[in-house]
């Protein structure tokens, strides 16, 4: 099922960019267009009412053009709703269709006149039929001879305007939110630290689709001259190449080539059956296609299917830098998730080695007593009631005495707890501290920083097969206003690393591991210090830092118990 699934998304997201393409493009064309009417036949009428036939040969215009003419064409079923479109000047016209007169004009031309005055005449629903015009030459200086017909369809004008606007409108639209897309990824990535250097080609390859086409069709009519010329010069065409190449070259990921590449199979997979449809069809897909590509290899031109190309590239490359973002940014929230059940599985470790330092303590209190009741016992010379006691103290003693390292009680509850640890594993464990017993770091920040040390450690030395050569070597120390720590242990087998240096975890389940590191680096970090990790060949581990600690006492979340 998983697998049919991650088919099916991908397909299922490129029928829906087919279909909100094609939804698209079908505001940038249309199927109204103007038509000529062709005269079929022409006479000329004689001053005595005869009629002779009359050779058309273009539009004469002449001026010894004169006298009356009457024309007959045949206009075509199915024109749909428009008008006839035709000059007056200079002409007396009378238009019939079928025998009926519909209109009748008679215009003389004016001194200093530059445009030709036009007719519009509507016309029935899908008129057809024959239609007779009847032309009296008035002035043959300015008639257009013989008259110009055309059939004009409602709402062409609004419809070729609206078309030619979307043509180049659409495609600015979709490269400008690829714009704003890419910039706001960028701005993400600073707010992030995170910077991605390769989105800024990115960003002036949709900046360059975003303004040179549109500047270049109709610029003329919204923006200074001057602009205008800057912006539609010819090498700006190919600057959204030259800014993708240059992101394509700082992307080498194989991870990115590989989203990229699915991207570009399905795409072109499904322009192939777009174009095959089409081609079947004779569609204006593969019209275009083929004309652009024969356009694009015979005038050398950057226009047309290769803008479309390049503007495909811009916007998948955005979508996968967003993609990219978005997983890394739910990687990171996995992570910190992650980190706070290991901080709370941390501060829970440490509470219960608080409660058992605790115990210990009351359990020291109550030994006092018993000394009490030894002597006691002694001077009644009970000594049987005394050997009994005796045997119970022993046991007691066995399971409180510890090392003391520290009087800093939360290193001396974490360094006890990592001692009998490591005691029991048959590992070798020293420990050297030389600290005040309060310390301006806060116990929550000691204990991820020193448990996850101590933990790493005691696991490394677990992994060995034999329990010779395990050791650890804990030392922390105050200096110049610094908490310098160093732990240095044992471990076996080799130390795997990324392509940046950092450390791989070699558990079998590497997403739910790893963590610690993270979180001893956070807390360097948080005290203006690094984690430095160094191994030699001899198989001892380091790691160590210095904590800068903070001139006023922040308040601990536990209070210190005395030993």
């Amino acid at each position: 099922m998983k697998k049919a699934i991650r088919w099916i998304c991908p397909l299922a997201f490129l029928l829906l960019c087919a279909a909100v393409i094609w939804f698209l493009h079908s505001f940038t064309v249309t199927d109204k267009t103007m038509q000529i009417i062709d005269w079929q036949s022409a006479v000329q009428i004689n001053d005595d009412g005869t009629e002779s036939p009359y050779l058309m040969d273009g539009f004469s215009n002449m001026p010894e053009v004169n006298g009356s003419y009457r024309f007959t064409a045949t206009l075509p079923e199915n024109l749909g709703s428009g008008s006839l479109l035709f000059e007056t000047v200079g002409e007396d016209l009378t238009f019939s269709l079928n025998g009926t007169e519909f209109y009748r004009s008679s215009v003389t031309s004016l001194d200093n006149m530059l445009n030709m005055a036009q007719a519009h005449v509507p016309l029935p629903e899908n008129a057809s039929g024959e239609l007779t015009v009847t032309c009296t030459i008035l002035d043959n200086t300015n008639a257009m001879f013989p008259p110009l017909l055309r059939f004009f369809p409602n709402d062409l004008m609004e419809t070729e305007t609206y078309a030619y606007a979307n043509l180049y409108g659409i495609p600015a639209g979709a490269s400008a939110l690829a714009l704003l897309l890419v910039a706001a990824l960028f701005l993400l990535g600073i707010a992030r630290k995170k910077i991605d250097w390769s989105l800024i080609p990115l960003f002036f390859a949709t900046v360059g689709l975003t303004v040179y086409q549109l500047v270049r069709s109709c610029g003329y009519y919204f923006l200074p001259e001057t602009m205008t010329n800057v912006l539609s010069w010819r090498g700006f065409a190919w600057l959204p190449l030259v800014a993708l190449a240059v992101y394509f070259i700082m992307n080498r990921r194989r991870d990115f080539w590989r989203l990229l590449g699915l991207a570009a199979a399905w795409s072109a997979g499904a322009l192939l059956v777009f174009y095959l449809i089409s081609l079947a069809t004779d569609g204006y897909l593969s019209r275009y296609i083929n004309t652009e590509i024969t356009a694009l290899f015979q005038s050398g031109f950057y226009d047309g299917l290769l803008t479309w190309i390049t503007l495909w590239l811009s916007m998948v490359s955005a979508l996968i830098s967003a993609y990219v973002v978005m997983r890394s940014f739910t990687e990171q929230q996995s992570q910190i998730q992650t980190l706070k059940l290991k901080e709370q599985l941390i501060m829970d470790g440490y509470h219960a080695i608080e409660r058992k330092m605790r115990d210990s303590a009351a359990l020291r209190h109550e030994f006092k007593h018993q000394l009490t009741a030894m002597d006691i016992l002694y001077q009644q010379k009970d000594y049987q009631g005394l050997g009994t006691l005796l045997s119970e103290i022993k046991k007691q003693d066995a399971s409180i005495v510890q090392t003391q390292f520290t009087d800093n009680f939360t290193i001396n509850a974490i360094l006890q707890d990592a001692s009998l640890r490591a005691a029991q594993m048959g590992t070798t464990f020293d420990a050297q501290v030389h600290v005040s017993p309060e310390l301006t770091i806060p116990e929550n920040d000691l204990c991820m920083l020193l448990m996850n040390m101590l933990d790493n450690a005691l696991e490394a030395c677990a992994q060995m097969k034999k329990t010779e050569g395990r050791f650890i070597h804990f030392k922390a120390e105050m200096k110049n206003g610094f908490l310098a720590v160093k732990c240095e242990n044992a471990y076996a087998g080799e130390i795997k690393e990324d392509s940046h240096g950092h450390l791989i975890t070699t558990k079998a389940n590497p997403e739910a591991h790893g963590f610690g590191m993270l979180q001893m680096s956070a807390v360097a970090e948080q005290y203006h210090s690094m984690l430095d990790i160094s191994f030699s060949e001899s198989h001892v581990f380091t790691v160590q830092t210095a904590l800068k600690l903070p001139k006023k006492k922040e308040k601990s979340a536990y209070a210190a118990v005395p030993s």
